[in-house]
């Protein structure tokens, strides 16, 4: 009997993947009541501050109410391809999940705003609200093995082995990931990183390449599955 294509499963980061620019980055600068953040930040760069509290830091020291936060979060746009994307994996029975260093709650709330319903999967951070304007930040994903991020995305990519996992995203906490999946569009650092290390990827700006690469080489490849089935 030959042998069927794997079948795709596709994962996406967030921040500077679906969004224009890092959100959680402007939301961070947006609502910290000083400049304590970009040492923070620049700790991390440099590899001297775990992920996890960096972002501990940065979020606890935020001062902003749900209501407020929520109320901007609906005005940020995705990157409209991405309900496409959604589209064509419904219609091949292929599964979209969204694994982000970014919080649970802020990334559906910005899905929601842009019609993209709550059935896809979020592998991300989670945040809770003290008082009229605390945030309260879990990592409920987190691995010591994995330092560049508060969420072990890669682990999140395991048990998808036998599919063709294709990654997209755009940063220092991807590679982990991107080193895991069998396809990879990469941006920004990510794209920098995978390059030094001579690991084939697939550059992108918009999501319109992935789209692309889903409508013909993914599409072809699921045809005689399609047709199995259907017979």
């Amino acid at each position: 009997m030959r042998k069927l294509p794997h079948k795709p499963a596709l994962f996406f980061d967030f921040d500077n993947t679906l969004t224009h620019g890092d959100l959680l980055d402007e939301l961070i600068e947006r609502y910290s009541p000083n400049e304590e953040w970009r040492d923070w930040e620049h700790a991390w760069a440099e590899g001297q501050l775990p992920a996890r509290e960096c972002l501990r830091l940065q979020i606890e020291n935020m001062r902003v109410s749900r209501g407020e936060l929520f109320d901007f979060l609906g005005k940020v746009r995705i990157d409209p391809v991405f309900v496409d994307i959604v589209q064509w994996a419904r219609s091949h029975r292929v599964l979209v999940s969204i694994v982000s260093d970014s919080f649970q709650p802020l990334i559906s709330h910005v899905l929601k705003s842009n019609g993209v319903d709550g059935d896809i999967p979020i592998f991300a951070n989670e945040v809770t609200f003290e008082g009229k304007d605390r945030l309260l930040p879990h990592f409920p994903h987190y691995d010591p093995l994995f330092v560049r991020s508060a969420n072990a995305k890669a682990r999140h990519l395991e048990p998808y082995r036998l599919n063709k996992i294709i990654f997209a995203g755009d940063g220092h906490s991807d590679l982990d990931a991107a080193l895991v999946a069998d396809v990879v569009f990469a941006k920004a650092s990510l794209a920098k990183e995978l390059g030094e290390l001579g690991t084939a990827f697939y550059p992108f700006d918009t999501l319109e390449p992935v789209l692309a690469y889903l409508e013909t080489t993914e599409t072809a490849a699921l045809a005689p599955v399609v047709s199995l089935v259907r017979g």
